[in-house]
């Protein structure tokens, strides 16, 4: 009985050991690569060094030694490999599993060739040694599944076998095929157990990396990983490529630490960031950028439409949320969408402006906006109007200059203008129809948004309860519609210091 429980023991750790292996070739392919990679570059500098040293020697010990090309064959292997290996170290996580083994295994093989001549033709007389000690200490150097490793030492093996037959007599020939079985059997059993310690290795360094980027709290990425993962994805994203950014705040988390208890807020975020992993893509990266704030970057994401869908499902998921609080709990959004070459921080600040669109209208909104960068570094006169060939004729004072004008019809597209280029925008000016609901988003934005209170505004109004909404708005100057084109480019040039 207890031996049948040893052995059932032996069989359920080999078969967790395999398991293990498996899933080591199958999460960490780009670690084997790499590995093997750079135990190629190592491999062909000792190779070097043992090679020249040993040449020396045999020149000190041997009077009469002879260098046959048999012996100078390592050399224009080694020289082609130098090269292989400057371009291999130079495009480090380019190169594929498949272009990584053809390298690694031609070297190996044509190594053990070179190796077999020496020990078969070289020395007829003597027993086989240097491929034998090869074929045992392949498994040190080189990562590769055990079949693999059985059909690769199996080859080169029967590759000596065949010119040991022919070159050697018949006894020594007898102990190169006992030295081949031999080390043929060690090999295997030793690249089981070497592998079996690099997988449980690798894995558990993998698990320990992947721990140490996950937030505590909410078990999505951290910051430090987020920030990282997103510089990644821009840095390698196809020039064509659409992807969006999102940035989700929780609103009067203040209120609910306060009210509801630091617990609760715990419980809350916690919550957020599992809705977070569900609701969003698998290879979509999702992170706690700080506080109550995160952050979902989709690449492959081109629709406003599926984009604000997404958004409005996650709000509703959120507001369904109850640890016993009486009014539910909600988040405001801002989302960009972009192609083309652009960074974190460019698209960050875009999304993040979105963002407090949403907080000042009023909170659980979701703004989405398309960024399309502009290299036009003219300076940038913003008009948003529902009347634009009326207020640009109001424009001829600067007929000639080198300004640029854009117009916006709403609110939404003149913030998102303005956000995209507020370093170029020199001023704005706004009509305010509280009529037709338009302008007074734009001034409140534009005065209480820090990043923008240096943009001049000029407020257009038609009627008296639009003036007093400008002028409420802080505008830093208000002009009647039917002013005329003079006083606007007097006031225009007072605004821009002119």
């Amino acid at each position: 009985m207890a031996l049948k429980d040893l052995v059932s023991k032996q069989i359920t750790l080999n078969k967790e050991a395999n398991d293990t292996i498996r899933q080591y070739f199958r999460e960490c392919l780009d670690v084997v690569n790499d590995q093997n990679l750079f135990m190629l570059r190592k491999a062909c500098m000792y190779i070097s060094i043992i090679y020249l040293v040993m040449l020396v020697i045999a020149g000190f010990l041997f009077q009469t030694i002879h260098f046959s090309p048999v012996y100078l064959s390592p050399i224009p292997l080694l020289a082609i490999y130098f090269r292989i290996n400057l371009y291999t170290m130079s495009h480090r996580g380019e190169i594929g599993t498949g272009q990584t083994a053809a390298i690694c295994c031609t070297f190996y093989f044509f190594l053990a060739v070179i190796l077999s001549l020496i020990d078969c033709y070289e020395a007829p007389a003597g027993q086989a040694i240097w491929l034998p000690v090869a074929v045992i200490a392949l498994p040190m150097i080189f990562i590769d599944r055990i079949y693999k490793y059985g059909f690769e030492e199996f080859v080169v093996l029967t590759i000596m076998l065949v010119m040991s037959y022919f070159f050697k007599p018949h006894d020594v020939f007898i102990r190169d095929l006992y030295i081949a079985i031999a080390s043929y059997i060690i090999s295997v059993f030793s690249a089981r157990i070497i592998l079996e310690m690099r997988a449980r290795e690798t894995l558990a360094m993998k698990e320990v990396t992947r721990l140490s980027s996950l937030d505590k709290l909410t078990h999505v990425l951290n910051k430090g990983a987020l920030v990282q993962r997103i510089d990644n994805y821009f840095a390698g994203k196809p020039q064509d490529e659409y992807a969006a950014m999102c940035v989700i705040d929780m609103d009067d988390f203040k209120y609910v630490n306060d009210n509801l208890g630091h617990t609760t807020g715990d419980l809350l975020l916690e919550k957020v960031g599992q809705l977070l992993k569900d609701n969003f893509r698998a290879y979509d990266i999702v992170g706690r950028y700080g506080g109550d704030e995160f952050v979902v970057l989709m690449p492959k994401m081109a629709d406003p439409a599926i984009l604000k869908m997404r958004c409005k499902a996650l709000q509703m998921f959120i507001s369904d949320i109850n640890f016993g609080n009486k009014a539910p709990f909600t988040a405001s959004m801002g989302a960009v969408i972009t192609s083309g070459q652009c960074d974190r921080e460019e698209i960050f600040s875009i999304a993040d402006n979105a963002l407090y669109k949403s907080k000042i209208q009023g909170k659980n909104l979701c703004t989405v906006w398309q960024y399309e960068k502009n290299e036009d570094i003219r300076p940038i006169f913003l008009l948003l109007t529902t009347h634009k060939d009326e207020l640009m004729g109001k424009m001829e004072g600067y007929n000639g200059e080198a300004i640029r004008f854009i117009t916006a019809a709403d609110d939404d597209e003149a913030l998102n203008v303005i956000s995209q280029t507020q370093n170029r925008v020199e001023v704005v000016v706004v009509e305010v129809d509280t009529e037709k609901e338009i302008g007074e988003l734009s001034l409140k934005y534009l005065k209480t948004r820090e990043n923008f209170e240096r943009i001049p505004v000029l407020a257009v109004t038609n009627n008296e309860q639009a003036n007093t909404v400008a002028k409420k708005q802080r505008a830093d100057e208000v002009l009647a519609f039917d002013t005329p084109p003079a006083v606007y480019k007097k006031t225009i040039d007072k605004l821009i210091g002119r």
